[in-house]
């Protein structure tokens, strides 16, 4: 651990409220680091209260900022989102930045009690819920710049198209196809998020990391460990990993602030599958609204 003394000085983040879901570790523990270490009011969001407390007491010891807070929710449940989001809208007056970060990888098919599967709702339902929900907050954004939203996205997107008949993968599932479906949902999300909140004050984009050595490749099943096995010599640290989500985040490059709800990848507009269609976000759309306009009261 770094002592406190060789924090980061500068504090061009100060006033700014960042509210980061799975921030306990890998990209998302990075992305908090930096922003508090640049002085910004820091939400961290997981779903293990001690594995959550230990990252906050030791981003505060690295940066001396006491300004971190720590909520815990479940993103396999679309009731713990709603609670989490409501608590969050009494507690805070304003959220400068959105980062849905959260995500996961499961070997094998798991339905929650609130009858989805479990990649599905833990890696698109739930972000886009709290999105929704958070809008009100994120609107209050000043006109001098505006608020972000940025989606944790992969270039798993490509792996294949959406099945719009069985989204949650009822036939065919596998731990890859399911996370890169998902990670497709999260960049069509960003882009049709942006396109229906144009009269918003907000920005969203979404972002690949890179092959970052995270704990993610051992949870997806042998298929994954594998991959992460091989991969493991040219897989890159979460600092590399996490450059373009703080870049989006917190940058004031024409670019970032410009984002316009595109895929990006080493700070620059990526190529996207060909299947990631505008057809394909607005469909996405329609359907997830109906999906979670249960949870959304």
């Amino acid at each position: 651990m770094k002592r406190k003394d060789q924090r980061i000085s500068e504090n061009d983040l100060l006033g700014k409220t960042y509210l980061v879901t799975g921030g306990n570790s890998g990209i998302g523990y990075e992305a908090i680091r930096n922003f508090a270490s640049r002085g910004a009011r820091v939400i961290l969001v997981c779903r293990s209260k001690e594995k959550g407390r230990e990252a906050l007491e030791n981003i505060k010891l690295e940066t001396g900022n006491d300004s971190l807070f720590l909520y815990i929710a479940d993103f396999s449940s679309l009731i713990s989102v709603n609670r989490f989001a409501k608590k969050i809208s009494k507690d805070f007056s304003k959220i400068d930045v959105l980062c849905n970060n959260v995500g996961g990888a499961n070997a094998i098919r798991m339905v929650t009690g609130e009858g989805f599967e479990m990649t599905f709702v833990t890696n698109h339902l739930s972000g886009f819920l709290l999105t929704k929900m958070l809008l009100p907050l994120l609107s209050i954004s000043t006109n001098e710049e505006p608020a972000r939203v940025i989606f944790t996205s992969s270039y798993g997107h490509a792996h294949s198209p959406l099945n719009f008949d069985d989204l949650e993968l009822r036939n065919g599932y596998s731990s890859l196809r399911a996370y890169g479906r998902s990670k497709l949902m999260n960049l069509l999300t960003a882009r049709e998020f942006s396109l229906r909140c144009q009269r918003e004050n907000i920005v969203f984009s979404s972002f690949h990391p890179g092959a970052v050595r995270t704990p993610i490749w051992s949870k997806g099943g042998s298929a994954s460990r594998f991959i992460g096995f091989v991969l493991f010599p040219f897989l890159i640290n979460v600092k590399r990993g996490s450059d373009t989500f703080i870049w989006l985040a917190s940058s004031q490059d024409q670019r970032a602030l410009e984002a316009d709800g595109q895929y990006f990848f080493k700070r620059k507009r990526a190529r996207v599958a060909t299947h990631a269609t505008t057809a394909a976000s607005s469909k996405l759309w329609d359907l997830t609204e109906k999906l979670v306009e249960p949870f959304a009261e």
